[in-house]
C-alpha cells in the first residue's frame, strides 16, 4: 500500500492501549458472527464453509440455548472471557519502503505493509525482563522485522496490505520470534542446569537459568498453542470491524513465496495451509484485484512457474 495510507491508519486510530483478549477457539465466534449470516438455521449452517465451527466447545454451549435451530450469529459473542483466555497490546507499524528495492521486502505489491503487533501485556511482560539482568542488552531485541521491543514486547505479528476503494485486504505474514528466541533460550538453560550453571551470557546480557525455565513452563510455552489463532483473530477483527474489508484474502504457501520472493528456509507450512483452512478460507484462483491493478503484475505472473492461488473469505 501507499506509505501515506499506512501513515493515515495510524494516526486515525486510537492512542494509548488497546487491549485484544483472546481465549481457545474464540476464533470460531467471530468467523459466525460474520459468515454465518443473521438468523441463520444450523442445519444450513453445518452444510457450508462454517459448518466445522459449530462444533468448537465454545459454539456448542450457545447452540444448546437455540432450541428453535436458528443460530442468531448477532447474538454471538465476538470473544470470550475465560480465566485462561489471555490478554494481549496491540499497535500498528510500517514496514518495507516504496523505493526501487521494495520487493526485497517480501511484499507482493511496490508499496508498504501495515503491521498489526500482538504485544505481551504487563505481566508477560515482568516474566520475561526478570530472565536476565543487563543495562543495556536486550538478549531479543530483533532489528530485521517489525517487531516492537523494550516494553511490551511483541509476541507475534501480521503484515497486511488492504485497498480502501475495493474493500480487500491481502493478508502477507503471520510470524513470531520471541516464541522462537524464547524456546531456544530454554534449551540453552535446561543445558546449563545440568551443567550448575545458575546463570549464562546471551548476547551481552546475564540469563538467570531457573528463571527461564520457569517462564518458560509455566508462561510461554503454552503461548505455542495458539498464537497463530489469537494472530490471525486480531487482523481479522482490525480489517474487518476497524477498517472494513470485506474480501479478504491469505496467501498459499507457493504463491506467497514466489510473491515474496522467499528462498532459503521457509515459514513453516501450517501457517499459509492449515491454518487459513480452519479460519474457513476458501482456496481460489482468484487474484486479489489490488494486485492484478499493478504494473508489475502481468510481468510476476508470466515469470511464475505455476498458477496463481490465494485463500480468500468474504465477510
Amino acid at each position: 500500500m501507499n506509505p501515506d495510507l499506512a501513515r493515515e491508519v495510524i494516526a486515525c486510530m486510537p492512542t494509548g492501549r488497546t487491549l485484544f483478549h483472546y481465549s481457545k477457539d474464540d476464533y470460531a465466534l467471530f468467523l459466525l458472527r460474520h459468515l454465518g449470516g443473521r438468523d441463520s438455521r444450523v442445519h444450513d449452517i453445518r452444510k457450508g464453509t462454517a459448518g466445522k465451527l459449530l462444533e468448537k466447545p465454545a459454539v456448542k454451549s450457545f447452540l444448546a440455548a437455540c432450541a428453535d435451530g436458528v443460530l442468531r450469529t448477532d447474538l454471538l459473542p465476538e470473544r470470550q472471557y475465560l480465566p485462561e483466555g489471555r490478554a494481549y497490546r496491540l499497535s500498528l507499524d510500517i514496514w518495507g519502503d516504496s523505493g526501487r528495492d521494495w520487493h526485497w521486502r517480501q511484499v507482493s505489491r511496490k508499496g508498504v505493509s501495515l503491521v498489526l503487533q500482538m504485544n505481551l501485556n504487563s505481566s508477560l511482560t515482568e516474566t520475561l525482563k526478570g530472565c536476565y539482568e543487563s543495562e543495556d542488552k536486550d538478549p531479543f531485541h530483533n532489528y530485521c522485522h517489525p517487531a516492537r521491543n523494550g516494553d511490551f514486547p511483541t509476541l507475534a505479528w501480521a503484515r497486511m496490505d488492504f485497498d480502501l476503494e475495493t474493500g480487500e485486504a491481502l493478508i502477507e505474514e503471520l510470524q513470531t520470534d520471541l516464541l522462537r528466541d524464547l524456546e531456544s533460550l530454554a534449551r540453552r538453560a535446561y543445558d546449563a542446569k545440568k551443567d550448575g550453571e545458575n546463570e549464562f551470557d546471551r548476547y551481552g546480557a546475564n540469563v538467570r537459568t531457573d528463571r527461564v525455565i520457569d517462564a518458560w513452563e509455566k508462561k510461554f510455552s503454552s503461548e505455542r498453542k495458539h498464537w497463530h489463532e489469537a494472530m490471525l483473530s486480531a487482523a481479522l477483527w482490525f480489517l474487518v470491524s476497524e477498517m472494513g474489508c470485506r474480501m479478504i484474502y491469505y496467501h498459499t504457501e507457493s504463491t506467497g513465496s514466489y510473491l515474496k520472493r522467499i528462498g532459503g528456509t521457509k515459514p513453516p507450512r501450517s501457517l499459509y495451509t492449515d491454518l487459513p483452512k480452519r479460519f474457513c478460507f476458501d482456496e481460489t484462483d482468484e487474484v486479489p484485484r489490488m494486485l492484478a491493478q499493478d504494473k508489475h503484475w502481468k510481468r510476476r505472473v508470466k515469470a511464475s512457474p505455476e498458477p496463481m492461488r490465494f485463500f480468500k473469505m468474504a465477510v
